[in-house]
């Protein structure tokens, strides 16, 4: 993962409103069930933003003895000092660093998480296999992402798309051009399947790949048009506060000419053992 730029680190743009919503901790929830679990003593959380998902690990191994050592690790510094002001835990700990470099931030661990991120990483190959240099034999990865190839649920698909049609439509009315991909997110997005395979070719055998069927409301919605990286996924090269505006009318018109209030997309989720 590359660092974000001051800009996309403002509050404003933040992908924290997201994370408040029940789903965001439901799948969160359901993987780290099937990986922290007794016995792993060193457990990292990739990615780790303001530290939601380090906390929900915390509670799961609350008790455990001994405790387990969770490391925190991403590319931002805001990022990272938000997540030591939130979280206490003298178990914890925030280092600012990349996937891509993960074995020089850590020398071993029994898990590792890395949720909601994945599909942020341009060679994932690489990145997976950066992550198996860390585990020891018979350690878990987690991962999971709704940026997938296979994340719109049957019929839905009509709906991402009229969203962003809508919003370049709000910024035409202001002037403001822009040259769309059609794509709600900058990176390039795998099938389920693809991610089973690039896993393999990295060492690691998938346990688990299930897809999660969530429904995103309308300020679920709303929230997430106005995080950073969805903003210059949809509208490449537009400012963001221009971008967030101009979603959030195309948006309203959206869901008003759909007369939707919600709308259902998967979450895939993965699990693979170190081989």
């Amino acid at each position: 993962m590359t660092a974000l730029n001051p800009a996309a680190e403002d509050d404003r743009f933040s992908f924290t409103p997201f994370t408040r919503h029940p789903f965001f901790t439901h799948v969160n929830r359901w993987i780290l069930e099937r990986v922290i679990c007794p016995g792993r003593q060193v457990i990292v959380d990739l990615g780790c933003g303001p530290g939601a998902v380090t906390q929900l690990i915390l509670e799961r191994v609350g008790g455990a003895q001994p405790p387990p050592r969770v490391i925190g690790i991403d590319p931002s510094p805001t990022a990272i000092e938000k997540a030591r002001a939130a979280i206490s835990s003298k178990f914890a700990e925030f280092v600012q660093g990349s996937a891509e470099w993960l074995s020089k931030l850590v020398k071993s661990a029994d898990t590792v998480v890395f949720l909601n991120a994945i599909h942020l990483t341009r060679d994932k190959t690489s990145v997976l296999r950066e992550i198996r240099r860390v585990l020891k034999p018979g350690g878990l990865l987690a991962f999971n992402s709704t940026f997938f190839n296979g994340a719109y649920v049957e019929g839905t698909s009509g709906f991402w798309r009229r969203w962003i049609v809508r919003s370049v439509q709000a910024l035409r009315e202001k002037g403001i051009d822009v040259q769309h991909n059609g794509h709600a997110a900058a990176m390039e997005w795998l099938t389920a399947e693809q991610y089973g395979e690039a896993c393999k070719a990295a060492g690691l055998q998938p346990t688990t790949i299930e897809l999660l069927r969530i429904n995103m409301t309308a300020q679920s919605l709303a929230d997430i048009g106005r995080f950073s990286l969805f903003i210059e996924g949809a509208l490449p090269g537009v400012p963001l506060e221009e971008g967030s505006e101009a979603l959030q009318t195309g948006l309203a018109r959206t869901l008003d000419e759909l007369k939707m209030n919600e709308v259902p997309r998967y979450w895939l989720e993965v699990v693979a053992e170190a081989v």
